[in-house]
């Protein structure tokens, strides 16, 4: 169990670097971080708007994190907020503008390479049962967790 342990986290540890620098790698070009794809890539999914709260739900990022990130989308105006004089600025729809768009068209394209590429070597029914297995692992590493939580109030 302690090397299944080792070999799973160390795998998982080491595939999200891998993911960051591709992000960061990707996004080099444009003056942006990794941390900016995933804020970028839902706010262009999403016509209708997404408020800080929505995107930090979608991107599983804290609320610093999504300010920061907002931030600096909004000062190269790859993104637009519906209410900027409001006092509930954090209720703000937030929207892609043109030039956010071109981004957004560069980052779903990465996203289609990348997946295509990591994917080499697997059928169709291998990837679908390791998205399986894996789902049902962060299920239960979810539901460890939350009985852990609970033991300690």
């Amino acid at each position: 169990m302690i090397k299944r342990f080792e070999e799973f986290t160390s795998a998982v540890t080491l595939a999200y670097k891998y993911i960051i620098k591709i992000k960061a790698y990707e996004m080099k070009a444009f003056g942006l971080k990794a941390s900016h794809v995933m804020c970028l890539f839902h706010i262009g999914k999403h016509e209708e708007g997404l408020t800080a709260g929505e995107l930090g739900t979608l991107c599983m990022e804290d609320k610093a994190a999504i300010s920061k990130a907002l931030a600096e989308l909004k000062k190269q105006e790859l993104i637009m907020a519906d209410d900027e004089h409001g006092a509930k600025v954090y209720r703000a729809k937030y929207y892609i503008t043109e030039k956010g768009a071109e981004i957004h068209k560069t980052i779903s394209a990465f996203i289609v390479r990348t997946v295509e590429e990591v994917g080499k070597g697997l059928s169709v029914q291998e990837r679908e049962d390791f998205y399986h297995s894996f789902a049902v692992i962060l299920n239960n590493l979810q539901n460890y967790y939350k009985h852990l939580e609970k033991d300690e109030l």
